[in-house]
């Protein structure tokens, strides 16, 4: 019950700010059992890119918007020769605009794809996914007439939507009753009404022994105290010889911050290139979250020595020099990811601050010095 009545708390603060922004989307990964488990994971992955370019991706779990894709492979055309079998495939990709809470379907679209295949159905189908580029002006169309269609019905069924949500909040099913209020946005008539109805929860949540804040419930960010470099003064003898010290020299002071408590992240190494213009952040993660496996890798902003900030073309977490990916993270289990800052239009000396995600976890990094 303790935990149940935090979330709500904060629940309710997310659903402020979010409903004084733009509609965003979860993704929902494709329920054709057809499909091999690669298949799906890739097209998983290529949707998030999806998002993520078109500025699109939910920021948080409480976000009721999903797209969910499909991908069916159509006429393939094969020709048998000596050594492998080489083959074109056709096929559509529908992605349906949805809300996970109802159910409901706000809107869908058809994409053709194609792709010179080789092998089996099963490769054909990846190669289809791979060959999904996601700069297609299609994605941004469906985004926008999407945002769209959700504002219309929200528009034309306020009544529905609060009736319902009283009636989660009669039985007592507090979580659901937020989460589906949260579904209305600022600039739908309902909106005050829905907004009222989100505080009346909060405050009619019973009070009592069992809706007590236990501080040790709420997540707090750790502070990670980087060793500072000892400096040991040694007498010269006569005649002085100078000593090399064959040690690795250590990271300079900086403040590491993490958003939650059941992941572990180190910085191993900054450095730069000249000759390539690009900063790497060597890093190592843990995830300690045991029904968690894969998640986000991002860099959500960064500021260089005079706290001036990059553009995103300036942020690259993979070869593609993308700013964000989704990666297998298997719990309890050390990972390296590197981080990349390029393209600068001079040599940083010091990053004063960075955020990166990594799963659902928030990275704050302040002073950061770069060795060049």
């Amino acid at each position: 019950m303790k935990r149940l009545f935090t979330q709500i708390a904060m629940m309710t603060l997310a659903i402020v700010g979010y409903a004084q922004s733009d509609i965003h989307f979860s993704t929902v990964k494709a329920t054709d059992k057809n499909l091999p488990a690669e298949v799906i994971d890739a097209l998983d992955l290529k949707m998030h890119q999806v998002l993520n370019r078109n500025s699109a991706a939910a920021a948080d779990v409480y976000n009721v918007f999903a797209i969910e894709p499909a991908l069916s492979l159509g006429d393939v055309l094969s020709t048998e020769g000596m050594v492998r079998n080489v083959s074109v495939a056709k096929g559509e990709l529908v992605l349906i605009a949805k809300n996970i809470i109802d159910g409901t379907e706000y809107y869908s679209l058809t994409i053709p794809v194609e792709a010179d295949a080789v092998g089996d159905k099963d490769k054909a189908l990846m190669k289809l996914v791979q060959n999904i580029k996601v700069t297609n002006p299609a994605f941004t169309r469906f985004i926008r007439t999407t945002r769209q269609k959700i504002a219309d019905y929200y528009a034309a069924n306020c009544a529905i939507i609060l009736q319902k949500a009283q009636a989660l909040y009669n039985q007592r099913r507090y979580q659901e009753a937020v989460i589906y209020l949260s579904a209305v946005t600022g600039n739908i008539p309902c909106y005050d009404q829905a907004y009222a109805l989100q505080q009346e929860i909060a405050a009619n949540i019973p009070a009592g022994p069992d809706t007590v804040i236990v501080e040790k419930e709420v997540e707090k960010p750790v502070i990670v105290e980087v060793e500072k470099p000892v400096i040991v003064e040694v007498e010269k003898p006569q005649p002085a010889t100078p000593v090399i010290d064959q040690k690795a020299p250590q990271m300079p002071p900086y403040e590491l911050t993490i958003s939650v408590n059941d992941l572990d992240f180190r910085i191993l190494r900054c450095y730069g290139n000249k000759e390539q213009n690009r900063i790497t952040i060597e890093t190592e993660f843990c995830n300690r979250r045991m029904n968690t496996e894969k998640g986000d890798i991002e860099i959500k902003s960064a500021f260089d020595e005079n706290a001036k900030e990059l553009e995103r073309y300036n942020f690259s977490v993979n070869e593609n020099d993308s700013s964000y990916d989704w990666r297998n993270m298997p719990p309890k289990l050390a990972m390296k990811q590197d981080f990349y800052l390029i393209k600068a239009d001079h040599f940083i000396p010091k990053i004063s601050y960075i955020k990166l995600k990594v799963r659902d976890a928030i990275i704050e990094i302040r002073n950061l010095p770069v060795e060049w």
